[in-house]
């Protein structure tokens, strides 16, 4: 009898060739200026609709070889779109969010050597989530990409009550501070004490901060005096296609924003 069992590899390649990158700023909060972006995958349908790639992704998480095409696919719009921002802004990073079995089983590093990216390694910013960095296979991702040359963020810092003591533990390059400490320190004593804590901690582990989730003026002002180096949200901008990339660059958000020169 013949096998009927449908090739998953089949399914899920038509999405996956419809996946495109769109980017949301990491903006400085010294200076407003873009530093860096982060690259969410989206899927872009034959009308030209776009939506997030999520519900894909969380589909393909027991199947190894569809993960390793998403990331292959996420690779070849990075070397297409910021490789050439690379060229011109020295201090400029991309971050991605990549599982940590793909990273920990070496299957990251032929793709970032295939697309000649190696000798920008230090500028592609793998993202972890706070718990996959604290788990034996996040180590693992965390080691293996350092030893390519690839820098390490922990994303979501805050969700995971994990303890500030085990982090210290990682060879990490960023914190992205998860909203929900970020909120609460605007009218809670307690909330402040531990958000100024996180980027004490962050400062002396030389790690740079990111702050996701900013919606507000209030809120980007509140995080550059307690010391967090950069913001992501809404406030700057939502994800953009890649061809708005430039147009935030070379804008920036100071004069619009009439952000203060910083002291």
């Amino acid at each position: 009898m013949a096998d009927t069992t449908p090739d998953t590899t089949t399914i899920h390649r038509a999405p996956i060739d419809r996946l495109t990158a769109w980017y949301q700023p990491i903006v400085d909060l010294n200076t407003a200026e873009v530093r860096g972006f982060e690259a969410l995958m989206r899927i872009v349908e034959p009308d030209g609709r776009a939506h997030s790639a999520g519900p894909l992704i969380e589909t393909l998480q027991q199947d190894a070889d569809a993960l390793v095409a998403v990331v292959e696919r996420l690779m070849v719009c990075i070397r297409e779109d910021v490789v050439p921002v690379f060229e011109r802004q020295g201090d400029f990073y991309v971050s991605i969010n990549i599982p940590p079995s793909i990273i920990g089983s070496g299957r990251l590093r032929p793709i970032v050597e295939a697309l000649d990216l190696a000798h920008w390694g230090r500028r592609i910013v793998v993202e972890l989530t706070e718990r996959q960095a604290l788990s034996d296979e996040g180590r693992a991702a965390v080691r293996v990409a350092r030893e390519a040359g690839i820098a390490v963020a922990v994303d979501d810092f805050g969700t995971g009550h994990s303890g500030l003591a085990q982090i210290v533990g990682l060879e990490l390059d960023i914190l992205k501070i998860d909203r929900s400490l970020v909120t609460p320190a605007l009218t809670s004593r307690s909330a402040a004490r531990l958000l100024r804590g996180i980027v004490g901690l962050a400062e002396s582990l030389r790690m740079r901060t990111v702050a996701e989730g900013v919606e507000s003026i209030e809120e980007a002002f509140y995080l550059r005096a307690v010391g967090v180096d950069y913001g992501q949200g809404y406030f700057w901008s939502k994800a953009v296609p890649a061809a708005q990339m430039s147009a935030l660059l070379d804008r920036g958000f100071a004069a619009t924003l009439e952000w203060p020169a910083a002291d």
